[in-house]
């Protein structure tokens, strides 16, 4: 028996009025029709606003003290709502156990012989079950889309294999939905359509007497109610009134007419609620424009951040919480409000169900599982190892930062790529280890807590990268979080990090349970298992209030509820505003509109444009919704990829709206970095320990420290290569140098370029001492093949002591191929070209000793030297040559000084030896695969050998004067180094260029 009931449509002008509605109605609820009162609203965050609008006015304007507060909530809550009033309340199966069921008869219809023509993988079936729903809350059965389906598509089947296609498709879904019905049935399992069955023919216990509806239908609304709901409302038992709330600007749109035809005894009723109402002035820029540009979506809020400080300190702005920007799509502008809101000193907050994925810690199970996926790789591990969620120990200690990086970059000096078995023996080995001797074992040392770490977890994550039982696995992952995680100090950070976790680890728990209950047998491989734990969380959300009381970010959808004095529409670009209705993967649209009992199932352009004339009814509402001023803004880009304005946008002009062009902005430090640009300072608004530094940097102005003055250093020893490098670039030496910071650390499948470096000197190292014990000096044409046996000989001996692999990849370096001449070609052919004789090689010749060397202001100074170079040839009449082995790229002599000082250095020590009339005949650098081959030291026109050597030693001179002074300014030789700096995330050469830097 269907229960008399009333029905209304209340009719009103705007927002406003809708509010004041419906504080009208919920201000005549007594304690006891309030409880049996359930208000649908498109969302949670909807309800909150609507809560605070009616508490605003019945609290504040009626000046009551207190009233019954009805039950408020979306489409979700209000079937829950019912489910617990029915005679028995109603068990409903969560959305892990209905996919995972539904995942499990599908698998068993593909296997009976009806194979759908896609893989069935976890997010299909999710896109399944979304279908399923789609087809039964347009109150159509699984017959009805198989046969409307059929009697489509089946006349094509000869003609149009996609037709074919898609028949094959709708067996196999047909069969796999009946399989799920059936299913159900037999184990006495309800799902939503179950569930709504349940209530349409049994007695609540307690029923719900009134209904409020202020959601339109799903054709104009994506959170609305769908045409089953409608039925609901017309048959559920116990419910005496049904009230829908509607604007007159939707109601012109369309819904009117589904209104009717969904709900036909529907009365009529033209709602004029307490309280006038004004049309808001809408603020333009200058200029004829009515949106207000900007670059992305960072610069807009920047600039709204700008106009509420400038109104603020102008005393013309409403209260904060009056206040309102208004998005389509929360989510970006919630990741950038905190840092841009909170830069500016404006303080803001957002209520909205966000990504579960999105939260820091749901983010921290990708690690666990990319350690995984990656078998357990070096930059998975350390990533892992520094994770501030969790709490790693050895030996009753928490692991140290210092270990972490140490282990990072001994697993890449070993050239560890992966592999639990080669990670428990390499930590192992570093355990073992006693009285390290080497830079490259103290480092080890300090890694080997990290790396018993590493193992560990290593040992305890191995299960999930074989296939095994889901449960099993969903287990290894949960103990892995319950075990490691890391509490937060921060009570406000605590409170919601406790939350998230419990999110993560309840759905993680929910899910096992889903599988064990209904697919115990399923399996899952690691990668198999990432991907759908990564999309399971992805579906699921978490209500979050983010940030502190005051201006308002609110979505499209919890705008419609809240009073507010000013509001700003955002964003208003194609693809948001309107919000594009979301496809079904397996059909286009044109045929799902065959279920659908509307119109539009005859007319699929009258769905489509049903959609975007409520899309134009929803803009002029929101354009209305302010009770002072309107504001709309857009962006340009998005991601750097340039994006359309908002068809909406075109609306403006028929708004109706009053218009007020933008006062000119006066100049005021509204950011920290506008603050601190300024012409003095503007500090009054910036943190303490900030304006301090500004006054520290205005006392020494005048000698600029901020330039790259450190103060006095000493550098232990004199090295010519790290004067080289400060030449290169002071501040790269510095942060190497002094602060001792290290280069990331890169895996390589090769030996890294110094260990290929110390290969192909000692090689030939090793070549030139046997040369000479044989007798031989000088390489001549005629002796090109006597001395290449030898040093193949040399070179099979030494490459033998190489990996497989390695050894054929420096083979093909040092012998060449067809295609082009190898290492050992070329070194031989510059032996034999070389003009002059050589009496003797100095191999590995050591510097060590004071040498005197050349100051720009004429004048000599000694410095000790210590050195190794790769050879000096003797030549005859006390000439000599100095040679510097490069594997590949060589420095410009012009922008260093190594080669040179070199020369200088060598020609005293010889002459100390009793070469008295020792002379530098050349030096060059000899690149091993680098072109050219050689780079040698040569003197301008007009200058000789000894000129470029003096210019030289006075370079290095003032680079160590300036090393021991502290003078460390961003200033590369080519500014085209900077691309390769591996310090470049610490560098500040922006600033230094403001500063007027090079």
């Amino acid at each position: 028996m269907i229960t008399p009931r009333r029905t209304r449509l209340l009719r009103v002008p705007s927002l406003a009025a809708l509010r004041a509605t419906l504080t009208e109605m919920v201000g005549g609820l007594d304690p006891v029709s309030a409880a049996d009162t359930f208000v649908i609203v498109p969302t949670r965050a909807a309800g909150e606003q609507l809560r605070r609008s009616i508490e605003g006015r019945l609290l504040g304007a009626d000046r009551r003290a207190a009233f019954a507060w009805p039950m408020v909530g979306p489409r979700a809550d209000w079937y829950r709502e019912l489910c617990e009033r029915a005679a028995a309340p109603l068990d409903v199966l969560g959305a892990f156990d209905r996919e995972v069921i539904l995942g499990r008869l599908a698998r068993q219809t593909a296997s009976g012989g009806l194979a759908p023509p896609f893989a069935i993988r976890p997010g299909l079936v999710a896109e399944m079950l979304m279908l399923y729903d789609y087809i039964r809350r347009q109150d159509r059965l699984v017959d009805d889309f198989d046969r409307n389906l059929r009697a489509e598509l089946e006349p094509s089947v000869d003609t149009d294999r996609g037709a074919a296609r898609l028949v094959e498709q709708t067996a196999f879904l047909t069969a796999s939905f009946a399989g799920y019905e059936a299913h159900l049935q037999a184990h006495g399992l309800l799902d939503e359509h179950a569930a709504r069955q349940r209530l349409v023919a049994g007695t609540p216990s307690r029923p719900l007497r009134h209904a409020v509806v202020t959601v339109a239908d799903r054709v104009a609304d994506a959170d609305g109610l769908w045409p089953v709901d409608f039925t609901l409302l017309s048959t559920l038992p116990g419910l005496e009134r049904v009230d829908v709330v509607a604007t007159e600007s939707m109601l012109a749109a369309g819904l009117l007419e589904r209104m009717h035809a969904a709900l036909p005894e529907i009365e009529e009723v033209r709602h004029t609620a307490a309280g006038g109402y004004e049309a808001p002035v809408l603020v333009t820029p200058a200029g004829d424009a009515l949106v207000h540009p900007s670059r992305d979506r960072e610069e807009e809020l920047a600039d709204a951040a700008r106009r509420i400080k400038r109104a603020v300190r102008a005393a013309d702005a409403p209260l904060l919480h009056r206040h309102a920007l208004v998005v389509r799509r929360p989510l970006p502008y919630l990741y950038l409000a905190r840092a841009v809101f909170g830069s500016a000193g404006v303080p803001f907050e957002a209520l909205d169900t966000l990504p579960l994925a999105a939260e820091p810690f749901a983010a921290a199970l990708d690690l666990v599982l990319d350690a995984v996926s990656s078998d357990f790789s070096r930059d998975a591990l350390t990533a892992l190892l520094r994770s501030p969620h969790f709490r790693f120990e050895d030996e009753g200690a928490e692991l140290d930062a210092e270990s972490i990086d140490a282990l990072d970059r001994s697993l890449a000096d070993v050239r560890y790529l992966g592999g639990q078995d080669r990670l428990a023996r390499t930590s192992a080995e570093w355990s073992s280890a006693t009285d390290p001797s080497t830079r490259e074992e103290r480092r080890r040392q300090r890694a080997a807590p990290a790396a018993r770490v590493a193992t560990r977890m290593a040992s305890e994550l191995s299960p999930l990268a074989s296939p095994a039982p889901v449960v099993a696995q969903l287990a290894t992952v949960q103990g892995f979080l319950e075990r490691y995680h890391r509490e937060v100090p921060d009570a406000d950070a605590l409170a919601r990090g406790v939350r998230v976790r419990r999110a993560v680890l309840g759905a993680l728990g929910a899910l096992g349970r889903a599988y064990a209950r209904h697919d115990p047998d399923a399996t899952a491989s690691g990668l198999e298992l990432s991907s759908a734990i990564r999309r399971w969380l992805g579906a699921q959300t978490f209500a979050a209030r983010t940030g502190a009381s005051g201006l308002r970010v609110l979505d499209a959808q919890a705008a419609r509820f809240a009073d507010l004095d000013d509001v700003q529409l955002m964003g208003l670009v194609e693809g948001e505003w309107p919000e594009p209705a979301r496809r079904s993967i397996f059909y286009p649209a044109s045929l799902l509109a065959l279920l659908e009992p509307t119109p539009a199932a005859t007319d699929p352009n009258r769905r489509d444009s049903d959609r975007m004339a409520a899309a134009r009814a929803e803009f002029f509402d929101l354009l209305h919704l302010a009770g002072r001023r309107v504001r709309v803004s857009a962006f340009a880009l998005e991601s750097d990829a340039v994006v359309e304005p908002s068809p909406l946008i075109d609306e403006l002009g028929a708004a109706g709206l009053a218009r007020q062009e933008a006062p000119p902005q006066g100049r005021i430090a509204v950011f920290a970095d506008e603050a601190l640009l300024m012409e003095p300072p503007e500090v009054g608004a910036l943190p303490p320990a900030v304006v301090d530094w500004v006054h520290l940097r205005a006392a020494n102005a005048s000698n600029r420290p901020h330039a790259g003055q450190a103060g006095p250093w000493t550098m232990a020893r004199v090295s010519v290569s790290r004067v080289d490098r400060y030449l290169k670039c002071p501040f790269q030496f510095f942060a190497s140098e002094v602060l001792r910071l290290e280069e990331e650390p890169r895996d390589e499948d090769a030996p890294p370029p110094w260990e290929r470096g110390r290969f192909l000197h000692a090689l030939f190292e090793t070549f030139f001492r046997e040369w000479q014990d044989r007798g031989y000096r000088t390489i001549t044409a005629d002796r090109v093949p006597e001395a290449r046996d030898l040093l193949s000989e040399v070179a099979e001996r030494a490459l033998a002591t190489l990996s497989a692999g390695e050894a054929a990849l420096e083979r093909l370096r040092l012998f060449g191929s067809a295609t082009g001449a190898g290492i050992i070609d070329r070194v031989l052919a510059m032996e034999a070209e070389r003009p002059d004789p050589v009496e003797r090689r100095l191999i590995e010749y050591e510097l060590d000793d004071p040498f005197e060397f050349r100051t720009p202001d004429g004048g000599t100074r000694a410095l000790r030297l210590r050195a190794k170079i790769d050879r000096v040839d003797l030549l005859g009449g006390g000439a000599f040559r100095v040679i510097d082995y490069k594997s590949k790229t060589v420095p410009d002599p012009r922008r260093s000084v190594q080669l040179q000082v070199y020369t200088s250095a060598v020609g005293q020590q010889l002459a100390r030896q009793g070469l008295r009339d020792a002379r530098p005949s050349e030096a060059f650098y000899l690149s091993m695969e680098g072109e050219p081959p050689i780079r040698a030291l040569r003197p301008a026109r007009g200058e000789s050998l000894d000129d470029v050597l003096r210019a030289a030693e006075g370079r290095m001179v003032e680079a160590l004067d300036d090393i021991a002074a502290g003078c460390f300014p961003v200033r590369p030789a080519l500014r085209s180094l900077c691309g390769f700096c591996p310090f470049d995330p610490v560098c500040r050469k922006a600033y230094d260029e403001d500063d007027g830097g090079e």
